[in-house]
């Protein structure tokens, strides 16, 4: 409510001064803030700058009529009681006006007692309006908290289902490629092996027998040996890459595991935990790249797990130095204190990522790099793990190169159990 001394404010719209004035009178002396517009546009200005809690509104002025006046009020995002001043021949616009919106109305010639009476009610009628209307802000605002935790939590359980599903096919994926990797090792011995012999038995035949060429060469064709000579380092080559590309995506599958098993939270200094990864881009950015960092001189304390910040960092930081190429570049990594945030950001110089790609990135198994040598997990991993302790990372990517920005809450957060 409006108030001036905890008086309610009670706004007088009438063209007739004299009528302004004996009502304004009657309610000074009732206790009430009082105040006056001889006009229907007068009106909408004093509502929206002093949000009264009573509008008395003429419904016969010049201009705007009393009824515009209620129906353009009506839409205000201010809360108060419109109480209609009417003659006795009026009755169909009245109820007009009370569909549109007006609380209340009063027949002239006006008396005192009944003006009094039902300001009184309007007053409280607009008071219970606005608790009405506070405790349902505060009820969506806690739904919306609700949700949001509600959704937060679904997320974290999906997540770590799928971590706990990865880790055990991992396991039991990893043993027996353990066993093709060893063999494709021994196969590729010994399929040298097997094409010196055949070439070391050839000669042999060619020297023993002077129609053995024929023979070798036919024998040849039609096993087909050449063939299989060109094929088979390829076909060997091939095998042993895809075995690599399965045990890079099982170590990834580990690392989401080993994320998310690392629940313990503690306070953490994220200029202390960044600063000697930013060291080790000198050792995984190509030679030469320039790399930048700034950091405030205070501690920039968030809460949560140093496995899962340190997982996700990394993987951002080893993002920025292959965006370069390899060519050297530069990479500013930056830390920013606010009151209720942490910022991180990473910016490259490389290439920078297709518009078409961006929306894709976050997505499992999503990549623009080679799929021999990336999964496409890096990305993923670090937005759930930042994601679970109430964090937002964002990227923007363009032809001058890339930013990456982490935004952390400085209150504890909930991290993924």
């Amino acid at each position: 409510m409006n108030k001036e001394n905890d008086k309610p404010t009670v706004l007088v719209v009438d063209d007739s001064r004299s009528i302004r004035s004996y009502v304004k009178t009657l309610l000074r002396d009732a206790g009430c803030r009082v105040l006056e517009a001889a006009d229907g546009k007068a009106c909408l200005k004093t509502i929206e700058s002093e949000n009264p809690d009573v509008v008395l509104l003429d419904m016969e002025m010049p201009g705007m009529s009393g009824l515009e006046v209620v129906k353009i009020a009506a839409a205000s995002p201010h809360l108060f009681s419109i109480i209609l001043f009417t003659t006795g021949t009026s009755q169909n616009e009245v109820a007009t006006g009370l569909n549109l919106g007006a609380d209340d109305y009063i027949t002239k010639p006006i008396t005192e007692v009944e003006l009094l009476a039902r300001v009184h009610a309007a007053v409280r009628n607009v008071q219970q309006k606005r608790a009405l209307s506070r405790a349902r802000h505060e009820t969506e605002a806690a739904l919306a908290e609700l949700t949001h935790a509600q959704q937060k939590l679904v997320e974290q359980e999906t997540v770590s289902a799928v971590a706990r599903l990865a880790a055990g096919a991992a396991h039991h994926i990893n043993n027996p490629l353990g066993f093709v990797m060893s063999n494709i090792s021994a196969l590729e011995r010994y399929v040298g092996s097997l094409l010196k012999h055949a070439d070391a038995l050839s000669a042999e035949l060619r020297q023993a027998s002077p129609h053995a060429d024929g023979i070798v060469a036919e024998l040849e064709r039609v096993h087909r040996f050449r063939q299989i000579r060109d094929d088979l380092p390829s076909l060997v080559q091939e095998t042993r890459e895809g075995g690599q590309r399965i045990a890079l995506i099982i170590q990834q599958m580990a690392q989401l595991e080993l994320g998310l098993a690392g629940h313990l939270t503690t306070d953490l200094d994220l200029v202390r935990l960044l600063k000697p990864l930013v060291e080790m881009l000198t050792v995984l950015a190509p030679p030469g790249t320039k790399v930048q960092w700034r950091a405030p001189d205070e501690l920039v304390m968030v809460h949560g797990s140093q496995v899962q910040l340190n997982t996700a960092l990394v993987a951002l930081l080893k993002n920025a130095c292959e965006a370069l190429g390899t060519a050297p570049g530069t990479i500013s990594v930056t830390v920013d204190s606010h009151p209720h945030t942490a910022e991180i950001t990473i910016v490259n110089d490389g290439a920078g990522i297709p518009a078409e790609d961006l929306p894709s990135l976050f997505e499992p198994f999503f990549t623009t790099k080679t799929p021999e040598s990336h999964v496409g997990l890096g990305l993923t991993i670090a937005q759930r793990f930042i994601a679970a302790h109430g964090g937002h990372l964002s990227l923007a990517s363009g032809a001058g190169g890339t930013k990456v920005k982490v935004r952390l809450p400085r209150e504890h957060s909930m991290v993924v159990q």
